[in-house]
This record gives structure tokens, sequence and C-alpha cells, in this order.
């Protein structure tokens, strides 16, 4: 995704499960650091074309890589990530 800079709000490929409540979701996606899985509010989902995306804004951008905030409660992070920039798609 050409033209990202920081700040801007993205969508990053994401995979969906139900979650412990009605308004929550069970996500997980990839990092170069490997996957990370947590809960997040629907508001912050959404889905194109069968893909689920979460939102997410970027923080810094270094080469082909985002780091990314994304809001939620994860096992593996507080947030932040940093993901390929080939995983962003407009959100």
């Amino acid at each position: 995704m050409p033209g990202i800079k920081v700040g801007d709000v993205i969508g990053i490929q994401c995979r969906v499960q139900p979650g412990p409540f009605s308004e929550e979701r069970l996500v997980s996606f990839d990092t170069i650091d490997g996957p990370v899985s947590g809960f997040v509010r629907e508001t912050n989902l959404k889905q194109v074309d069968g893909q689920w995306r979460i939102r997410a804004v970027v923080q810094g951008i270094r080469d082909d890589v985002l780091e990314v905030r994304v809001k939620g409660s994860f096992f593996t992070t507080n947030g932040l990530a940093n993901v390929e920039r080939r995983f962003a798609i407009a959100a």
C-alpha cells in the first residue's frame, strides 16, 4: 500500500472467531515477530469481500515494515505490532 504515513488508519488482515462476549471477537494476525492473538471490540473489525480487517493506526514506518497500534486486549503485546506492509489495506 503506497503512500502510507504516520497517523494513517489502516486495516490489517486478520482471522476472526467468536469471543467471550457478544461485542468482542477473538482475532489473530501475523506480525514480523509471529502471530498475535487477543480480543477486540466488533467496532474495530470490518469484513470486505470475505476478508477480515482489524483497525490499526500507523505509528512508524521502516522500509516494508509498519509499526501499528491496535486497540484490544492481546496475549503477547500491549497493542503495538510490526507488520509487513503487504498486510496493510486502506481502511
